[in-house]
């Protein structure tokens, strides 16, 4: 008798757009950019249907790396970032000024140059945006 794992039988298929109506509507255009990004690097990467827990623990895999993570494609150059930053201004900044970023000294951040500021406070950002969207949709 072979015995065959119970994930076998059970997957989540991932449908973005579900991902897309469970989160809030604060940052929306931003969220759904980034989930965007994490849809386009899980697809390079896995050859099967993706499954809603292989966003979840892409997301956990990247904030455990914090700020020196750099798996998304599309967001892991310091050119990429930039375009991303570009795209998203309002809401980075946004979220950079609510976490309180702005008020602090770039020293602080051990970065020394108005680019590296932005790269940076970027890639907070992105951290701050994968929190709010695993609380949205993973917490039960």
């Amino acid at each position: 008798m072979k015995v065959q794992r119970f994930s076998n039988y059970i997957v989540e298929k991932m449908d973005f757009k579900d991902i897309e109506e469970k989160m809030g509507d604060s940052y929306k255009e931003l969220k759904n950019g980034l989930i965007q990004k994490i849809k386009e690097t899980l697809e390079s990467t896995k050859e099967a249907n993706l499954t809603i827990t292989d966003v979840e623990d892409f997301i956990a895999d990247y904030l455990s790396y914090g700020k020196e993570a750099n798996m998304i494609n599309g967001i892991i150059e310091d050119n990429d970032i930039f375009n991303f930053y570009l795209k998203y201004q309002s809401d980075v900044d946004e979220i950079l000024n609510d976490k309180g970023y702005m008020g602090e000294s770039p020293k602080k951040h051990e970065v020394f140059s108005l680019y590296d500021v932005i790269i940076d406070g970027t890639k907070h950002s992105i951290i701050e945006i994968l929190k709010l969207i695993q609380k949205e949709i993973f917490t039960k």
